[in-house]
């Protein structure tokens, strides 16, 4: 199993051409996603229940596919749902 850590948001933009307005656009698109997608990876780290384990990997690779599709759709100038803070 690989090692399980915590990203932040450069590590989902590295590589990716984005004006400064889409890069807003992104953080505010991701964040909360990605607060929950780390959460998870802390409760995966502490779990030792093999099931249950498997469940918060599932969730965290959720997370991960979510995540780079919102930013590919704000990359295609798509209109995205943002959390406000």
């Amino acid at each position: 199993m690989n090692k399980l850590t915590q990203k932040n948001i450069d590590q989902y933009l590295d590589g990716k051409q984005l004006d400064q307005e889409q890069k807003e656009r992104v953080v505010m698109a991701i964040t909360y996603l990605l607060y929950q997608r780390n959460q998870n990876v802390i409760k995966a780290e502490n779990e030792s229940d093999e099931d249950k384990l498997k469940q918060f990997l599932r969730s965290i690779a959720e997370y991960d596919q979510l995540i780079e599709d919102k930013i590919a759709l704000i990359i295609n100038g798509k209109n995205v749902e943002t959390y406000d803070f």
